[in-house]
């Protein structure tokens, strides 16, 4: 019971961090739905379910042997986040509409969704590196295989319900309309986010 503890409060700290997953996220609740909200936010929990699988599995074992590896997913990782910092100013800036008028954004299918939501994860193969920190913090050498499971599961129920709680939260009809009357200037600032984002990955040593 303590291990699990210790693996949800770790895990906790790091999902209500601000970051590319939550950006994302929040923005398909603000100018999509509700359902386009939660399914980004699916797509990302797919995304911490395959790094912290194979973090349990020893994936940092193998980073170590070939650091390639790591490097490519980190590059891709970093290139791919830039793009959408792109794509958010340049929907940003193709405008069309005065100010303080509604304007919705193109309607994005279920799999573009979830699609994004697991892309935007796994960019950061700095995921592995957190879990194989924390999972052998906590868990010994022989630890049991039902005990592994259970902090599998533990990490991804707790990012199932964070990524609801924020797509529900975000996507309530007072929340929209404020964001659709200053869609310009919110979705610059989430581009420059998305683009620092990127650009720390890519400049990242580790």
């Amino acid at each position: 019971m303590n291990v699990l503890l210790a693996v949800a409060a770790l895990h906790l700290v790091v999902l209500v961090v601000p970051g590319p997953d939550v950006l994302l996220v929040s923005r398909a609740a603000l100018a999509q739905s509700r359902r386009a909200a939660l399914l980004a936010g699916l797509g990302v929990c797919l995304g911490i379910a395959c790094w912290a699988g194979l973090a349990l599995l020893g994936i940092n074992f193998l980073f170590a042997q070939f650091p390639w590896i790591h490097g490519v997913i980190k590059v891709a990782g970093g290139l791919y986040l830039l793009w959408m910092g792109l794509n958010l100013w340049r929907g940003a800036s193709r405008g069309g509409a005065a100010e303080g008028t509604a304007v919705p954004a193109p309607v994005r299918s279920d799999w573009a969704s979830l699609r994004a939501g697991f892309l935007t994860n796994v960019a950061n193969p700095k995921a592995a590196v957190f879990f194989g920190s924390v999972f052998s913090s906590v868990l010994g050498a022989h630890t049991s295989p039902g005990l592994k499971l259970a902090v599998f599961g533990v990490v991804v129920s707790l990012s199932l319900a964070w990524f609801a709680l924020v797509a529900c939260g975000m996507s309530t009809r007072p929340v929209q309309a404020a964001y659709l009357r200053a869609r310009g200037g919110i979705d610059r600032v989430a581009g420059t986010l998305m683009l620092g984002f990127g650009g720390l990955l890519l400049a990242s040593r580790d």
